[in-house]
């Protein structure tokens, strides 16, 4: 999460993707351990509705899931240096469709793109065939502060929360920051179409976030505070794969 207010968000993901791809949600009962991987490309890092690299950027990650337990890294290019996320939890999935999670994730920075963040997640949703909903709950602490739309220190600490409504690869993502960040974060859409082509699954999606005003000294351009509305695109393609697993 940069510091800067027009590249200010978390993680990964995954955003969701999960944003854009973070930490994996793993849905499965059995006791079988298996160890997987990630690797991909964004052509905008963008995660939850804040610009993190407006060029494109690498990323991968290690995931281990035992059961509904999970466990993983996720690494990514962003604006200076590099973003590296630690998580873990656990999710539950029902035999109707519904599953409940929760977990924590540690956001880290390498050089001075932005500060450690460190939040617990909890997540709800059901699914079917065609359609999906997914929620989401986030309360964390910024090592660093949040400014209002004056410029002045509202403190370090956050919440997030999100509807996501799927229906065949078409999602539509409402998000919203609170607590100490919600006057310089805001909130936002996004739209977008996932499918997959030869194993790679393929993201593309439109987003629009409200800033509200720019603090003072944190405008995106280096000019005077102003509108704060941000719309952008992004394509992701990505590819998981197996690296081993064990049990039964």
């Amino acid at each position: 999460m940069n510091k800067k207010l027009q590249h200010f968000g978390t993680s990964a993901v995954l955003a969701t993707v999960l944003a854009a791809g973070t930490a994996v949600l793993s849905t499965t009962a059995s006791a079988e351990a298996t160890l997987s991987g990630n690797a991909g490309i964004l052509s905008e890092y963008i995660f939850r509705g804040i610009v993190q690299n407006d060029t494109a950027s690498g990323n991968g990650g290690i995931d281990l899931e035992v059961g509904g337990f999970y466990a993983g890294t996720w690494i990514a290019d962003v604006d200076d240096g590099v973003e590296y996320d630690l998580y873990a939890g656990y999710v539950h999935e029902f035999a109707n469709g519904f599953y409940l999670g929760a977990g924590g994730t540690s956001y880290q920075y390498s050089d001075s793109f932005d500060r450690e963040y460190n939040e617990a997640n909890f997540y709800a949703g059901w699914s079917n065939d065609l359609w999906s909903l997914d929620l989401e709950y986030t309360t964390g602490d910024y090592n660093g502060d949040f400014v209002d739309d004056n410029g002045n220190i509202e403190g370090d600490e956050y919440d997030f929360i999100a509807a996501t409504v799927g229906w065949n690869g078409v999602y539509l993502t409402y998000g919203a920051f609170g607590d100490d960040a919600d006057d310089q974060l805001g909130e936002y859409f996004e739209l977008g179409y996932g499918f997959e082509v030869a194993g790679f699954d393929v993201t593309a999606a439109v987003v629009h976030t409200d800033l509200d005003d720019d603090p003072a000294g944190l405008t995106s351009d280096g000019g005077s505070p102003g509108d704060g509305d941000e719309t952008s695109a992004y394509v992701g393609i990505h590819r998981s794969f197996d690296i081993m697993s064990w049990g039964s």
